[in-house]
């Protein structure tokens, strides 16, 4: 007799999980679904010129997009979508400000 695993969460079902528990499990169980656009759109940022002396690593973005994601969840009262594009502008926002101002 096997035992059958339960059935995996939805992405749109993890992120409100997150969102209204807040616990360490429903985050790593939404991170878990969105793993590759973590790394994706890490990579994405991470193409063309760096400004700036130091280059963070591929896992460096990759840490504050899911930091970013806490935030969101946090916050609460955005659909899982909005929560991504919430955390690449907070990355964003920071490599900005990481800019060395013109002179």
């Amino acid at each position: 007799m096997s035992s059958a695993s339960p059935p995996k969460m939805s992405v749109g079902s993890a992120w409100a999980a997150w969102e209204t528990e807040g616990s360490e499990d429903a985050g790593s169980e939404f991170l878990g679904r969105v793993a590759s656009w973590v790394e994706g759109t890490a990579a994405q940022l991470l193409r063309g010129r760096w400004p700036g002396d130091k280059r963070p690593t591929a896992a460096e973005i990759q840490e504050r997009l899911r930091h970013h994601l806490g935030l969101v969840a946090d916050a609460g009262n955005v659909t899982y979508l909005e929560a991504l594009e919430l955390a690449r502008r907070g990355v964003v926002e920071e490599i900005r400000a990481a800019q060395p101002a013109p002179e």
